[in-house]
């Protein structure tokens, strides 16, 4: 008996292996619905919840943080990180006049969301790492949008993503077509494809940092993927560990631009980010997929962001309908550096005839 629980030991542990030497994405487009199947879920969210609440009951064990501001069309903001919500609502946002309603929402797994682990769920390396990802991947970040489309309402959804939130919104518009009106990506991270080339945002980063801090990155790299290990960390440990990045990022911004506006975050998600990366894994092509999407698309741009323009035109390339517009004398967070030209092109684009 002992001699075959080794062995499935050591299988799970090859298959951990081998799913890492080969980089596999956990995710794979168009299969959200059968994956919540496979888990008894379905995308029916409690009943009796107002659109205006302060919080969003999605799921049976999940509550999503939810603040609106504006009045008029309804637009859902999809933040990035990835598991770094905005602390407060974007300038740009506020800006936007009566025309649009903003809601902003923590995904499930960070901010003042639910975090469905606190500990690495029971099992192997490999039946944990499958099940974070499950419960906190893009599958599950999908089915929340999903969500929040019936609990509003709508027949159709308008989107904003921003950065990793909005790959997000663009796999989200490919995953049901019908189900989005309009998008639009800010600052979208070139993930369609994996490896990211010239915009690979460790590589970006790592360029404009002193030696010190170049090695702190690499550590912080290291032990980011090191997906045994993290999985030992508790949920708070995680967190702490994901959020060490923000500072080597802020100061690679600052070399360049020493008076640059950033936006402020609320909590780290952990284990959110760990699901999040095992379900981009290192080598995936989304770009025909994203070929789905119906709905037109705005990409912003801002021409002093670290992220080159070649690595944003290729997420336009592969989304029928974008078009791109450039911001000047902003960088990552044109609805911060940038906040009324971001508000006047975002409201100038949804008003258009639809």
């Amino acid at each position: 008996m002992v001699g075959v629980i080794g062995t499935l030991v050591l299988l799970a542990g090859a298959a951990a292996g081998i799913w890492w030497w080969m980089g596999r994405a956990l995710f794979q487009p168009g299969t959200v619905e059968q994956v919540l199947a496979a888990r008894g879920e379905t995308l029916e969210v409690p009943p009796g919840q107002r659109a205006d609440a302060p919080s969003w009951q999605v799921s049976p064990d999940v509550r999503l943080r939810h603040l609106a501001v504006g009045d008029g069309r309804d637009v859902v903001v999809v933040h990035g990180g990835p598991g770094l919500p905005p602390a407060e609502p974007w300038r740009g946002a506020t800006m936007a006049g009566e025309s649009l309603r903003w809601h902003f929402y923590d995904q499930r797994g960070c901010g003042a969301s639910s975090r469905p682990f606190t500990h690495a769920p029971p099992g192997g390396t490999w039946q944990a790492m499958q099940a974070v990802e499950a419960r906190l991947g893009l599958a599950a970040q999908l089915a929340d949008l999903e969500r929040i489309r019936r609990l509003l309402g709508k027949e159709r959804l308008t989107l904003v993503g921003h950065s990793f939130g909005a790959l997000v919104a663009a796999l989200y518009a490919a995953e049901w077509p019908e189900r989005v009106e309009a998008l639009v990506l800010v600052a979208p991270a070139p993930l369609v494809t994996m490896p990211a080339g010239d915009g690979d945002l460790f590589t970006q980063v790592r360029a404009r940092l002193d030696q010190t801090s170049q090695r702190e990155l690499d550590a912080w790299l290291k032990h980011t993927f090191d997906f045994p290990a993290r999985l030992k960390d508790d949920e708070a440990r995680l967190a702490e560990h994901f959020a060490a990045f923000r500072p080597l990022y802020v100061q690679a911004i600052r070399r360049e631009r020493p008076d640059a506006k950033l936006a402020g975050t609320g909590a780290t998600g952990g284990f959110l980010s760990l699901g999040l990366y095992l379900s981009l894994g290192r080598h995936h092509d989304w770009s025909h997929w994203l070929g789905r999407v119906r709905a037109r698309t705005l990409v912003i741009h801002g021409d002093q962001d670290l992220q080159p323009r070649s690595a944003t035109e290729r997420v336009v390339e592969v989304i029928p309908h974008a078009r791109l517009v450039e911001l000047a004398g902003s960088g990552h967070f044109p609805f911060e550096e940038q906040p009324e030209a971001f508000a006047a092109t975002v409201s100038a684009f949804l008003s258009e005839e639809r």
